[in-house]
């Protein structure tokens, strides 16, 4: 959606500003505008497929009323509910929601934010971004768009984040697993392995192994590519099952690694024997955890309060109601099934 200007529907309809101005905030009869005139307005834009309340709201505000939300998968259940809680925080404010995936390219990124910004004209950006450095963001041109971060930090760049203690809830979930006696722990992370949710998530497992005085074991860490996860995880767990790799927990560091090492695991037989007594565990919550046999050890994140927390803050930026910026980060659930 292009941004509205005044100039460009006077220059379409022929009319002057004030005019059009004066009929689309439905003061035509006040100012003396014969009936023909402003029935001619409104036909006109109409006619170009424009709303004349949200016209002149436009026009009156200098905002389209639209919002931006730019993450790494839309798909993945964790997004997909993100997105929804802001939709419904921004719809009940007046504003719309557009949403796009990045699918980990930073060049698609990038090229989406200037979408957003140049050709749809939103009025923020909500972003969980893929990006390793803080110099495309803090080039000048984003000086006067608004742009919460969610999910994810750029390293080295201060600015407005709604994060997770993804740190403290790895660690936690790692430190259940050695505490019930799982002393050979493997994790399977994922690439870009930059991304600062995979490097805490990391931290806080290699933080509960010294914890508990267990040595990192290099054989138990495997970064599977996101564009290959499925597959990737399938190789996985033959390497340790064909090596003979003594594996007492199998930790995921997202839910689509642990998806994946789930369905492996149920549909090659050699592998459901060889991980029979293997946990499972995740960092992250879905409702096929809920469904299923294996009773997976997960880590719930907060992802109502994501949504709201980056709707509300944005919306506050936007109407001039918040100046510095804001770090908020928001603690985890250890979820244990019986």
């Amino acid at each position: 959606m292009k941004r509205l200007q005044l100039e460009d529907l006077s220059r379409e309809l022929g009319y002057s500003k004030t005019l059009i101005s004066m009929v689309l905030n439905g003061k035509g009869n006040q100012y003396g505008i014969s009936k023909k005139t402003q029935a001619a307005v409104l036909d006109a834009v109409a006619q170009l497929d424009y709303s004349p309340n949200k016209f002149a709201r436009a026009l009156r505000t200098g905002k389209s009323f639209f919002i931006g939300l730019i993450v790494a998968d839309v798909a993945n259940p964790f997004y997909s509910c993100i997105a929804k809680n802001i939709e419904t925080v921004l719809f009940g404010k007046g504003y719309n929601l557009m949403v796009c995936s990045t699918e980990e390219n930073i060049e698609k990124e990038k090229k989406l934010v200037d979408m957003m910004i140049n050709q749809q004209g939103v009025d923020g950006l909500i972003i969980a971004s893929s990006c390793d450095n803080a110099d495309f963001y803090s080039s000048p041109r984003f000086a006067k768009t608004p742009i919460v971060f969610i999910d994810r930090v750029i390293p080295l760049f201060n600015a407005n984040y709604i994060v997770i203690d993804n740190y403290g809830g790895s660690m936690e979930v790692v430190n259940k697993l050695l505490d019930d006696g799982c002393k050979n722990v493997a994790c399977l992370s994922i690439t870009p392995s930059y991304i600062s949710t995979i490097e805490d998530r990391m931290n806080g497992y290699k933080g509960a192994l010294q914890k508990h005085k267990v040595d990192l074991n290099p054989n138990l860490v495997v970064n599977i590519s996101f564009d290959n996860i499925y597959e990737d995880v399938v190789e996985a767990l033959k390497k340790f099952a064909y090596a003979g790799t003594k594996v007492d927990a199998i930790y995921s560091l997202n839910n689509h690694l642990a998806v994946g090492a789930l369905k492996a695991v149920k549909e090659n037989k050699d592998l459901k024997i060889y991980f029979d007594k293997v946990r499972f565990a995740c960092f992250d919550d879905v409702e096929l955890f809920n469904l299923i046999d294996n009773k997976v050890l997960s880590v719930s994140q907060p992802i109502e309060a994501i949504g709201q927390n980056a709707s509300n803050l944005i919306l506050d930026i936007i109407e001039g109601k918040h100046s510095s910026h804001s770090n908020i980060v928001l603690p985890t659930n250890l979820i244990e099934r019986k």
